[in-house]
């Protein structure tokens, strides 16, 4: 599973006829969906996230969360299932995995350290209530949508994290991308934004894109990562490209991820920053004006005086990519082939019941 973590600001959508930050709708079977869409911007960079969760409009019919256990000393994580009128107690809530329980903090970590050193029990406790834990996502939807709507947090700073998740269109032959939602943090202001994936990278020999990367500053590593595709009930490789701009160090990451031997497609998890925005730079002299250029040319202004004077930084072309950053997990051999990876989203026939289909584990939790 690809996940992401975003440091920056909560910013909603500006609703339009056609596009709503926030969308409910019930269907004639009585099923009620959410979605939550909005934005978190880090510096440069704005990314779209949402929140999507359903549940029947008439509660009565809402019995039991299907979920995982806490993994606890000598038992591992199993299936459990929580009454749906008990979703909320802390002691139902205790039982659930940690990755399985949806949380929005609206204080921060340090402010919590300070109250703890000081001694301040009413004001801690009073903080810790602001950390809330959900394990209905419809409850975590209609809290975050409380938290992004509020103009009171428009300066707060919070880390959002969640799962990439993919979608495979049979009818335009396109996959999609959306980063969902699972935990909300307030952090401190003074924290850099930031917007870091980890993507896991299925390769083959010749991954490393180097042609030109004198002239533009770049090389792609093209590979597949994996995704699960409801309509199928199994998982799928689609096509990923990272750009890695770190050029003097190409040959090693190449090198470094080169574990081939007898097979012929590797895994990795590389951690990546997801580049979406006009990037500063540094200003060069060709930025400035003509009169400017000419007053430098002349001796008249040094090159340096005339750079500050323009702020010394500029904004450049809009980019979005997965900037590679540095490798989480090495290099190891699988067994799927160059032919699994290139595979579209189909319909599988039934096999015999001595065939193993491929990655279907019914004892998966997906």
């Amino acid at each position: 599973m690809n996940t992401f973590s975003f440091l920056g600001k909560l910013v909603p959508v500006k609703d339009t006829e056609s596009f709503k930050g926030y969308t409910e709708t019930t269907y004639d079977s009585g099923w009620m969906k959410q979605r939550l869409v909005f934005n978190v911007v880090a510096g440069d960079n704005r990314h779209l996230v949402e929140i999507n969760a359903g549940r029947w409009k008439d509660d009565k019919k809402n019995s039991v969360i299907y979920t995982m256990s806490r993994a606890t000393e000598g038992k591992k994580s199993e299936k459990i299932q929580i009454s749906w009128d008990k979703r909320n107690d802390p002691e139902s809530i205790e039982k659930v995995a940690g990755y399985r329980v949806l949380t929005i903090d609206t204080d921060t970590y340090s402010h919590r350290e300070a109250l703890k050193e000081a001694g301040d029990t009413e004001a801690l406790e009073k903080s810790n209530e602001k950390r809330r834990h959900f394990l209905a996502g419809t409850d975590f939807c209609d809290f975050a949508k409380k938290v992004v709507y509020n103009e009171k947090i428009k300066d707060w700073m919070f880390r959002v994290n969640g799962n990439i998740v993919y979608n495979y269109s049979e009818k335009t032959g396109k996959y999609y991308q959306s980063y969902e939602v699972n935990k909300i943090y307030r952090v401190d202001e003074s924290v850099e934004p930031t917007t870091d994936v980890n993507i896991e990278f299925y390769f083959a020999d010749g991954f490393m894109d180097k042609d030109g990367v004198e002239d533009t500053g770049k090389a792609i590593m093209s590979g597949f990562t994996t995704f699960y595709d409801p309509n199928t009930k199994r998982d799928w490789f689609l096509p990923i490209a990272l750009v890695m701009r770190d050029v003097e160090n190409v040959d090693l990451t190449e090198e470094l991820l080169s574990e081939f031997e007898d097979n012929e497609i590797c895994k990795a998890v590389l951690s990546c920053k997801a580049i979406n925005g006009a990037q500063r730079r540094s200003v060069n002299l060709e930025d400035l004006d003509e009169k400017t250029q000419k007053a430098v040319k002349a001796g008249l202004m040094s090159e340096a005086q005339a750079i500050r004077n323009a702020g010394g930084q500029v904004y450049g072309d809009v980019i979005q990519e997965l900037r590679f950053d540095k490798i989480v997990k090495h290099s190891e051999g699988t067994v799927y082939t160059l032919e699994n990876c290139i595979e579209k989203p189909h319909k599988v026939e039934e096999v015999e019941d001595d065939a193993v289909p491929f990655n279907m584990d019914e004892d998966d939790d997906i």
